[in-house]
């Protein structure tokens, strides 16, 4: 029996039903892809730290290509273009349609979606960003400067860009879904690489926030799945609390209303 896990048959070996099954389940495609996507970027974070030297010296050919010395009559276009990635004026932008989608479904997923990938993105991101330490091209031209002060690496408008457009094709009607994840895709990867140009980020920053923003897209199913569970209990919670202080109101309106009129008069007093 040959069995078929994501990507292609990868066991022929005749195995119990049970176990066959199981297997299907845990190797879906999606746990697959978050697992290569989480080796390249978790390597791509060794190889900036440990300052390799292929990799610096690619960092170092693209910074000495002076993208925006040779044009810069496109400076302002860029400049304004990478604001496409910029967390807080992108999703100010993004926010009225991710609110309309809610509002034509009668549902808070779109508007949670985005708000559990942007927690889950910034946490991420930022964390890395000080742990790694490191400066961009504007402020040297080392490309290992890490452990430095620096948070340039990875690149937040690319991640941002990844997670916020990906989101947004992730929660469209499925006859627009096509051409919005060909958008979406395209407004990553020229954000990415307008950071290029404006000598913002080095190219292995880019690299990482495609990665990280990816990373962030695979697991946001399960996070959704935590958010609306935890958001479930603390309803729980608030219903059951709200219960009680009202059971304790009617129970101390009872005990009053039973009390004769002197001694009603020496509690109020």
């Amino acid at each position: 029996m040959a069995i078929q896990l994501g990507a292609g048959t990868l066991l022929r070996h005749p195995l119990p039903h049970w176990l066959a099954l199981r297997l299907r389940r845990q190797f879906t495609p999606r746990r697959i892809g978050f697992a290569l996507v989480l080796l390249a970027y978790l390597a791509l974070i060794g190889v900036v730290i440990a300052g390799w030297t292929p990799v610096d010296a690619l960092d170092q050919k693209v910074d000495l290509l002076r993208l925006r010395h040779r044009w810069p009559e496109v400076h302002r276009f860029f400049l304004d273009y990478v604001m496409l990635g910029q967390r807080g004026p992108s999703t100010f932008v993004m926010l009225p349609l991710f609110a309309l989608l809610s509002w034509r479904r009668r549902s808070w997923r779109p508007l949670l979606l985005l708000g559990v990938a942007l927690f889950v993105l910034n946490l991420s991101v930022g964390v890395v960003k000080v742990a790694t330490g490191r400066w961009g091209p504007l402020v040297t031209r080392q490309a290992h400067d890490v452990f430095a002060g620096g948070n340039i690496f990875p690149s937040g408008h690319t991640a941002n860009a990844v997670v916020l457009y990906g989101v947004f094709a992730m929660v469209v009607a499925r006859r627009w879904r096509t051409p919005v994840v060909v958008a979406a895709a395209w407004i990553s990867l020229t954000v990415g690489l307008s950071t290029l140009y404006l000598d913002t980020h080095w190219l292995t920053d880019v690299l990482g926030g495609w990665l990280a923003g990816a990373l962030v897209l695979f697991a946001l199913p399960r996070c959704e799945r935590f958010a609306q569970r935890s958001l479930a209990r603390g309803r729980a919670w608030f219903t059951a609390w709200r219960a009680a202080r009202a059971s304790e109101k009617a129970d101390a309106g009872e005990v009053f209303g039973t009390l004769p009129e002197g001694a009603r008069d020496d509690l109020v007093a």
